[in-house]
């Protein structure tokens, strides 16, 4: 799988613009870099922040009775209040908090809805590994559609939205980091264990809002593939043509000046993963999900390992196979790759966020 990484000659990871050698001391900088590229050639220029970040609303109620009469939880739908200098927006979340846990872990996640294979909310199972999980709907911050003029938009750019401004996954990023923040103040979760997730386009989101914000601790992709975790030099199934084509307005007009030219991207995948760096990082892959290419994922976790060994971190560690050439393997289906700061799981199945994904991701934050 390395000497595949040699022939996809990506950009390098460990060298500055200017062609010196990136050190642990120096990665700080690096990063800084890397981010300024991935503004100017994948997600956009970072929006305005506001003022002000406020709770408006609270309404909560318990849930998940067990057998012993007992509620298994505590579910809060929030209002979340933004302010700029020209005006203020709002939007509801769900936090669902683990009854006895104290200072439990803090997940954020985003979706199109609260159920279903693509949805923020967790299967009810999920509630018994102790982790505190808050949801937000995509929709409810800026339409997952073409166009900058509604919702959020019009206070992040009151003069209007250039090309080069923020796509939505950042916007959608920004908001998850907002509700973090909101969150924590409380004093009330273990902030040694803040994670950020979404399956597919929001698998992208959250590695966005976990590459522009240090308050996540744990990182997690579930199908991202395109303009997520997939490498996209030699990848199969969707390219950025496609994705340009159906949603552009996911990234900024940098992003889709490369259709059909992404051996000529000053990035690839490994950059929006590497700065993650030195935090936790797991990528779920599908078997079954071609377009997104799962083994290109796996890809990317080794391209950007080195962001976290040159830091004296555990990049990603994968074992070798037996009885042949030395290097790393494939996993086996379902398999987890967890020895590592970069995590890396191949379910069976196709597109989609299952509860084995949740199984998943909730192991890996509390590994």
């Amino acid at each position: 799988m390395e000497q595949k990484l040699k022939y996809l000659n990506l950009p390098q990871l460990l060298r500055f613009n200017s062609g010196s050698e990136v050190s642990g001391e120096s990665w700080p900088r690096r990063r800084a870099e890397i981010l300024e590229i991935l503004q100017e050639n994948w997600v956009g220029k970072l929006p305005r922040e506001p003022i002000s970040v406020r709770e408006k609303a609270r309404v909560g109620f318990d849930s998940d009775w067990g057998m012993d009469g007992k509620a298994h939880s505590r579910v809060e739908m929030i209002t979340i209040e933004l302010e700029y200098e020209n005006g203020a927006f709002e939007f509801p979340f769900r936090l669902q908090m683990p009854v006895g846990v104290e200072k439990p872990p803090l997940l954020v996640t985003v979706g199109m809805s609260l159920e279903g294979m693509f949805a923020a909310l967790p299967p009810r199972e999920f509630g018994e590994k102790g982790i505190a999980v808050a949801t937000l709907g995509a929709n409810d911050i800026a339409a997952d559609a073409w166009g900058f003029d509604d919702a959020i938009c019009k206070l992040m750019w009151p003069e209007g939205h250039t090309g080069s401004d923020a796509g939505k996954l950042l916007i959608w990023g920004r908001c998850m980091a907002y509700v973090k923040d909101l969150l924590l103040a409380r004093g009330c979760f273990d902030e040694s264990k803040v994670g950020c997730a979404g399956c597919s386009r929001f698998g992208k989101t959250a590695m966005v809002a976990g590459a522009f914000d240090e308050g996540f601790t744990h990182v997690v992709s579930v199908c991202s593939g395109t303009g997520g975790a997939s490498l996209l030099r030699g990848k199969i199934g969707e390219t950025v043509a496609n994705i340009s084509e159906s949603f552009g307005y996911w990234f900024c007009d940098g992003f889709k000046q490369y259709a059909d030219r992404e051996d000529d991207m000053p990035l690839d995948a490994h950059f929006l993963a590497a700065a993650v760096a030195p935090r936790k990082l797991l990528i779920c892959s599908a078997y079954e999900d071609f377009w997104c290419d799962p083994f290109h994922e796996q890809l990317t976790c080794i391209a950007a390992s080195p962001a976290w060994t040159v830091q004296g971190k555990a990049g990603f560690i994968y074992p070798e196979p037996k009885g042949t050439a030395p290097g790393p393997r494939y996993p086996k289906i379902n398999e987890r790759f967890f020895d590592g700061d970069v995590g890396y799981c191949l379910r069976e199945g196709g597109h989609g966020m299952p509860p084995a994904d949740w199984d998943t991701l909730g192991d890996f934050i509390l590994k």
